[in-house]
Protein backbone atom coordinates (compact mmCIF):
# COMPACT_ATOMS: atom_id res chain seq x y z
CA UNK A 1 0.00 0.00 0.00
CA UNK A 2 1.68 3.16 -1.22
CA UNK A 3 1.97 6.00 1.26
CA UNK A 4 1.03 3.88 4.27
CA UNK A 5 2.34 5.28 7.53
CA UNK A 6 3.52 2.59 9.92
CA UNK A 7 1.54 2.52 13.15
CA UNK A 8 2.38 1.22 16.60
CA UNK A 9 -0.36 -1.41 16.33
CA UNK A 10 1.00 -2.99 13.13
CA UNK A 11 3.37 -5.34 14.94
CA UNK A 12 0.61 -6.45 17.30
CA UNK A 13 -1.77 -7.14 14.39
CA UNK A 14 0.89 -9.25 12.64
CA UNK A 15 1.50 -11.21 15.82
CA UNK A 16 -2.21 -11.84 16.46
CA UNK A 17 -2.84 -12.94 12.86
CA UNK A 18 -0.05 -15.50 13.24
CA UNK A 19 -1.53 -16.89 16.45
CA UNK A 20 -5.32 -16.82 15.95
CA UNK A 21 -7.94 -17.41 13.27
CA UNK A 22 -9.20 -13.86 13.28
CA UNK A 23 -8.97 -10.49 14.94
CA UNK A 24 -11.42 -7.70 15.68
CA UNK A 25 -10.44 -4.04 15.37
CA UNK A 26 -12.61 -1.52 17.17
CA UNK A 27 -12.22 2.20 17.58
CA UNK A 28 -13.75 5.60 17.04
CA UNK A 29 -14.68 6.78 13.57
CA UNK A 30 -11.91 8.10 11.33
CA UNK A 31 -9.04 6.85 13.46
CA UNK A 32 -7.49 4.76 10.67
CA UNK A 33 -8.90 1.28 11.38
CA UNK A 34 -9.72 0.51 7.75
CA UNK A 35 -6.46 1.90 6.40
CA UNK A 36 -4.50 -0.11 8.94
CA UNK A 37 -6.47 -3.29 8.28
CA UNK A 38 -6.16 -2.90 4.50
CA UNK A 39 -2.37 -2.82 4.93
CA UNK A 40 -2.53 -6.28 6.55
CA UNK A 41 -5.32 -7.77 4.41
CA UNK A 42 -5.00 -9.84 1.24
CA UNK A 43 -8.65 -9.21 0.25
CA UNK A 44 -11.43 -6.88 1.35
CA UNK A 45 -15.21 -6.82 1.59
CA UNK A 46 -16.89 -3.62 2.77
CA UNK A 47 -20.43 -3.86 4.10
CA UNK A 48 -20.88 -0.10 3.88
CA UNK A 49 -20.34 -0.25 0.09
CA UNK A 50 -23.77 -1.54 -0.91
CA UNK A 51 -27.03 -3.02 0.30
CA UNK A 52 -26.50 -6.02 -2.00
CA UNK A 53 -23.29 -6.99 -0.21
CA UNK A 54 -25.06 -6.80 3.15
CA UNK A 55 -27.95 -8.91 1.85
CA UNK A 56 -25.56 -11.51 0.49
CA UNK A 57 -23.82 -11.60 3.87
CA UNK A 58 -27.15 -12.47 5.49
CA UNK A 59 -28.27 -14.99 2.86
CA UNK A 60 -24.94 -16.64 1.96
CA UNK A 61 -22.24 -15.52 4.40
CA UNK A 62 -19.79 -18.21 3.30
CA UNK A 63 -19.58 -16.53 -0.13
CA UNK A 64 -18.82 -13.13 1.36
CA UNK A 65 -16.07 -14.69 3.47
CA UNK A 66 -14.35 -16.26 0.46
CA UNK A 67 -11.18 -14.60 -0.75
CA UNK A 68 -7.48 -14.43 -0.07
CA UNK A 69 -6.61 -14.36 3.59
CA UNK A 70 -6.45 -12.47 5.75
CA UNK A 71 -9.85 -11.30 4.51
CA UNK A 72 -10.87 -7.88 5.79
CA UNK A 73 -14.57 -7.59 6.64
CA UNK A 74 -15.21 -3.89 7.14
CA UNK A 75 -18.29 -2.68 9.06
CA UNK A 76 -19.34 -6.28 9.84
CA UNK A 77 -21.92 -5.03 12.37
CA UNK A 78 -24.11 -3.96 9.43
CA UNK A 79 -24.76 -7.70 8.89
CA UNK A 80 -24.39 -9.13 12.41
CA UNK A 81 -24.91 -12.74 11.33
CA UNK A 82 -21.46 -12.60 9.72
CA UNK A 83 -19.89 -12.84 13.20
CA UNK A 84 -21.02 -16.45 13.70
CA UNK A 85 -20.30 -17.30 10.08
CA UNK A 86 -16.71 -16.08 10.49
CA UNK A 87 -16.35 -18.08 13.71
CA UNK A 88 -17.63 -21.17 11.90
CA UNK A 89 -15.18 -20.66 9.00
CA UNK A 90 -12.28 -20.16 11.41
CA UNK A 91 -13.12 -23.45 13.13
CA UNK A 92 -13.70 -25.28 9.85
CA UNK A 93 -10.52 -24.06 8.16
CA UNK A 94 -8.38 -24.52 11.29
CA UNK A 95 -5.86 -21.98 10.00
CA UNK A 96 -4.37 -18.82 11.44
CA UNK A 97 -4.92 -15.32 10.08
CA UNK A 98 -8.23 -15.87 8.31
CA UNK A 99 -10.17 -12.68 9.06
CA UNK A 100 -9.81 -9.10 10.19
CA UNK A 101 -13.19 -7.77 11.28
CA UNK A 102 -13.70 -4.06 11.81
CA UNK A 103 -16.48 -2.55 13.88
Amino acid sequence: MSGYRVRLIDEKIDKKLKSSGGILLKGVRYCGKTTTAEFHAASVVRFDASEQIRQQAVLMPHIVLQGKTPRLVDEWQLAPSIWNAARYEIDKRAAKGQFILIH
